[in-house]
C-alpha cells in the first residue's frame, strides 16, 4: 500500500508528472531564523511508491546531498510510476559548520532517533524528520559516507528485525548494487539510528555508505546506482535490479577511537579482511614518534571505515570501524 494521499512534503507539493520544490520547517538558529531543510520532489504521471532519500545526517558527508540534487535532475518523470522525494540535507546546523555533530547541542543526529519533540535541537529534528517520513514515505534511503575525515567503500546497511518491514529493508538492500551487507540487529553501540526508528515505524529503510572526503565522480554514480535499483526494485523505474552472486554480510561493530592526538597512519585498506591482532593504524607525533597503536580484535573482520593517510586526529576521534563478518552467501536464488 502506498501513501498516494499525500499532497505535501512540508511546502513541496506533489503533482503528477512534476518537478516541485519546496522546504521543511525544522527549528531555528540560535539568532531565530529559520532552519528550512530543503525539498526536492519527482512525481511521476503515474501513482506507485514515494521513495524519501536523505543525505548530510551528518554535516560533513556531502556526497549523499549532491547525489540527490544530480539525481532530481536527470529523473524522467515521464518513466517514473510514483514520487521521489529528496531532502539533500537534513542536519542544517552540522553542515554549515562543515562537521560531523550539530554545533547547536553537540549531538550525532543519527544516535538520537526517534528524537523528543521537547527535547535539544537535535531530538526535536529527529522527531521532525521521523514524523514526517511515517505520514509520507513507503520507503526511506539514508546516504552516509566517511565524511571529511575518513573514507568508507560502497556498502549498504539495512536492520533486520524480524517483521515483514525488516524483509522488505533486506529485499531492497540486496538490489542496490552492492555485495557487501551490513545486516544490523541494533546492537547497542549504533541505537538511535534514523533507519531503525524508520523500520520500527513500519517504513521499509536502507543506508547506502560510501567515500568521503572529496566527493569524486565515482561516488556520485555509486550513489545514484544505489537509489535507482532500489527504484526499479520498488518498480518506479524500468529494468531488472541487479541481484549479486554472492554477499558478504557484516554485524557487530568495533568502532576504534584515538586515545592520543597527532598524524593518523593507516595500516590496512578500506573494503578489506582482517583479522584478530593486526594493526590497523598508527598515531604518529610531530616528532615522528608513533605514540599509539590500534589493532583488530576479532578475526576475519570487515574493514568499512579508515581514516585518511597523515590526517590530523584529536583524542577520542573515531578512525576505523571494523565489522565482523557473520555470513558469506555464495549464491543467491531469489523470486
Amino acid at each position: 500500500m502506498t501513501k498516494t494521499l499525500v499532497q505535501t512534503i512540508g511546502t513541496a507539493e506533489i503533482k503528477r508528472g512534476e518537478k516541485t520544490r519546496g522546504y521543511l520547517p525544522a527549528g531555528t538558529d540560535t539568532d531565530g531564523s529559520p532552519f528550512n531543510l530543503p525539498v526536492l520532489v519527482a512525481a511521476g504521471v503515474e501513482d506507485g511508491p514515494i521513495v524519501w532519500v536523505q543525505g548530510c545526517i551528518h554535516g560533513d558527508e556531502y556526497g549523499g546531498a549532491a547525489s540527490i540534487i544530480r539525481l532530481f535532475q536527470e529523473l524522467d518523470i515521464n518513466k517514473l510510476k510514483g514520487t521521489f522525494v529528496g531532502v539533500p540535507v537534513t542536519n542544517l546546523p552540522a553542515f554549515k559548520a562543515r562537521f560531523r555533530t550539530s554545533p547547536l547541542d553537540g549531538a550525532n543526529l543519527n544516535r538520537v532517533f526517534p528524537g523528543d519533540a521537547n527535547g535539544t535541537y537535535s531530538q526535536r529534528l529527529a522527531h521532525t524528520l521521523l514524523t514526517t517520513q511515517k505520514e509520507s514515505a513507503d520507503v526511506v534511503i539514508d546516504l552516509h559516507s566517511g565524511g571529511n575525515g575518513a573514507y568508507v567503500p560502497y556498502y549498504v546497511i539495512v536492520d533486520v528485525d524480524g517483521t515483514e518491514t525488516g524483509d522488505k529493508s533486506l529485499y531492497l538492500a540486496k538490489r542496490m548494487g552492492a555485495d557487501v551487507i551490513w545486516r544490523s540487529h541494533a546492537e547497542s553501540v549504533v541505537n538511535g539510528t534514523g533507519t531503525s526508528a524508520a523500520v520500527n515505524n513500519g517504513v521499509p529503510s536502507v543506508t547506502i555508505e560510501c567515500g568521503g572526503g572529496n566527493v569524486t565522480e565515482e561516488h556520485e554514480e555509486l550513489f545514484k546506482m544505489g537509489i535507482t535499483n532500489a527504484m526499479r526494485a520498488l518498480g518506479m523505474l524500468e529494468g531488472e535490479p541487479p541481484l549479486q552472486d554472492a554477499y558478504t554480510v557484516i554485524n557487530g561493530a568495533d568502532f576504534f577511537f584515538t586515545g592520543e592526538g597527532g598524524l593518523f597512519v593507516p595500516h590496512c585498506k578500506v573494503g578489506g579482511i582482517v583479522n584478530k591482532g593486526d594493526l590497523l593504524g598508527q598515531v604518529m607525533n610531530l616528532y615522528g614518534e608513533v605514540t599509539e597503536e590500534l589493532r583488530c580484535q576479532t578475526d576475519d573482520a570487515y574493514i568499512a571505515a579508515i581514516g585518511h593517510r597523515y590526517w590530523p586526529v584529536h583524542p577520542g576521534q573515531l578512525i576505523c570501524e571494523a565489522i565482523p563478518v557473520v555470513e558469506r552467501i555464495r549464491e543467491v536464488q531469489e523470486s
